[in-house]
């Protein structure tokens, strides 16, 4: 049997992308795919019974995958694909491997030359982001930082530079928690608290850290949080030479970005004038 053939005769798996809150978010594709493969890999098999018995989907065997589970599991998964079964990885909502161990499964298979495919579909950081008005060219996703507010603050101390929008994870009921530690650490910047996504009582509360925190404050918060953050709007650098602009954008070059794309990451860093920079790119 050739290589082609080996392959073709060994089960897929798919990254299957699940509702983050509303069962009609499901895409055609994935209803599809969750008929067809004989196995599914859920990170919490009571939610993906729901969307099944939705959907009419019945008499699917279904295995835990999980945080806990996941150094057993993978092996039984590996030996299945091997088979030839056909597999569908999902977590409880939304893109599985962001935020749960799946990146784990989808690494090994890759490794043991085992086919991969991803069904795209809902994911709440990048469905906060677009929400909250904030840019959304340059993000940066961070997901739950660490529970501790010592700890956390050491790593909104690492991140408080970044020009980036930035987006986070958290639990309702740690979010004021959070924000004061932000506040604390990052300042006043403008966010954007998003909850209940593609709910009923979903919510995007908008304005500088004080506002949303006393508003968030008054309530009861429900349902996992996004938090998504305005970037740091100063310049790290302030004062440079000519030089050191053109080196730092014949390395970028060099390392085969656009000099358009170059220049838009010399100008998140340094304090430099539009024209001056172009002026400096045309001499390379």
């Amino acid at each position: 049997m050739s290589e082609e053939s080996k392959k073709l005769s060994k089960g897929t798996l798919f990254i299957c992308a699940t509702p983050i809150g509303n069962l009609a978010d499901a895409s055609f594709r994935l209803v599809d795919t969750l008929k067809k493969v004989k196995l599914i890999a859920a990170e919490d098999t009571r939610t993906t019974r729901k969307l099944l018995a939705h959907y009419g989907i019945g008499n699917k065997k279904l295995t835990s995958y999980h945080d806990f589970s996941s150094k057993n599991k993978a092996g039984q998964i590996s030996d299945y694909l091997n088979q030839g079964t056909d597999i569908a990885l999902v977590s409880e909502s939304g893109m599985p491997a962001i935020q749960d161990p799946g990146y784990e499964l989808i690494k090994m298979c890759i490794e043991n030359d085992l086919p991969v495919k991803v069904i795209p579909g809902p994911n709440a950081a990048l469905s906060a982001l677009v929400l909250s008005g904030l840019p959304t060219d340059s993000f940066l996703f961070l997901g739950f930082l660490p529970k501790s507010s010592g700890k956390r603050k050491a790593k909104l101390q690492e991140i408080k530079n970044m020009p980036y929008t930035l987006i986070f994870y958290e639990s309702p009921n740690r979010a004021a928690g959070f924000l004061k530690d932000f506040k604390d650490i990052i300042g006043d910047r403008e966010i954007c608290l998003v909850r209940e996504m593609t709910k009923i009582y979903e919510e995007a509360i908008r304005g500088k850290v004080t506002h949303v925190l006393s508003v968030i404050q008054k309530k009861r918060l429900k349902g996992e949080v996004v938090l998504v953050s305005q970037g740091c709007r100063e310049r790290l650098i302030k004062k440079f030479t000519t030089q050191e602009i053109k080196d730092r954008l014949m390395f970028l070059l060099a390392e085969g970005l656009s000099k358009r794309e170059a220049m838009k990451i010399i100008r998140l860093k340094y304090d430099i004038d539009r024209q001056k920079l172009y002026n400096i790119s045309t001499k390379i």
